[in-house]
């Protein structure tokens, strides 16, 4: 026979329960108000003001440090992604983990914009169309890869490897994507087509510039530069930066658009 787990015996809730040197929740001696051994807190008896401070405590320490962490990137990503690589990482979110959470934010944005989906007669169009979103929804990342690129090329030599240098490119690309759902907010609070086209027409060339210019004061904040004496070394990272976007954009839209067609049988 199989035996029987133990049953949990029947326990008088009490003050003195809770008055032990104990972890309620291990077992483990108390030294401190938190357990060394599995880090909870002392457990006070359940109360309506317990309730309430252990749900701000949690709100307050743990999501909104979060969110507050990764809003401080936005300004300063390279200050954020020095900080990560010289080992201050508890109270900085993942640059990938970061990069993914703003890659779904964006799509929620332009799937609510209708961004990456024209109005198109035929079904097949429409099939399309559908195959070229799913694949362009990766394009997202050839910020990253440029930006990586150009930090690589102009600063390869000033003592940081290449997983240092890619966590400050990851970093300046999620702030790209924040950059660009910004940029689709016109779109969402007051649309019309006149808009919409003049949007798609001249929005890469600025979110271009103004990206380039980010990554400028990300790569000054990570490795401290002087803009007068380093301002050559920053022009020339931004010039690459957004050279290489652009080259790699079109080849990816051109490699995106022969699967497509691959896969169409056309």
């Amino acid at each position: 026979m199989i035996p029987r787990p133990p049953q949990p015996t029947p326990t008088t809730v009490s003050d003195a329960l809770f008055d032990t040197q104990a972890c309620l929740n291990c077992g483990a001696a108390l030294s401190g108000p938190f357990c060394a051994q599995c880090g909870q807190k002392k457990a006070a008896r359940m109360g309506g003001s317990t309730v309430r401070k252990e749900a701000w405590e949690r709100f307050r320490w743990f999501e909104w440090n979060t969110l507050r962490n990764a809003l401080r990137v936005l300004p300063q990503p390279g200050t954020t992604a020095r900080e990560y690589v010289l080992g201050q990482r508890k109270d900085h979110p993942h640059p990938l983990t970061l990069l993914c959470l703003a890659i779904g934010f964006l799509l929620i944005v332009l799937g609510h914009t209708d961004y990456l989906r024209p109005e198109l007669p035929s079904e097949e169009a429409q099939r399309m169309v559908a195959l070229v979103t799913g694949y362009s929804k990766w394009s997202f990342s050839l910020g990253a890869v440029a930006a990586f690129a150009s930090m690589w090329m102009v600063f390869r030599r000033w003592g940081y490897n290449v997983a240092e240098l890619l966590t400050l490119a990851l970093y300046c690309q999620a702030v790209f994507i924040a950059l660009q759902m910004v940029n689709q907010l016109p779109l969402v609070l007051a649309s019309s087509p006149e808009l919409f086209r003049w949007h798609k027409a001249w929005s890469p060339w600025y979110m271009t510039a103004l990206q380039t210019l980010m990554l400028m004061v990300a790569l000054r904040q990570f490795l401290v530069l002087d803009w007068r004496r380093d301002g050559w070394r920053l022009l020339l990272a931004g010039a690459l930066f957004a050279a290489l976007k652009w080259q790699a954009t079109q080849l990816y839209a051109r490699a995106v658009v022969e699967l497509v067609l691959w896969q169409m049988g056309a």
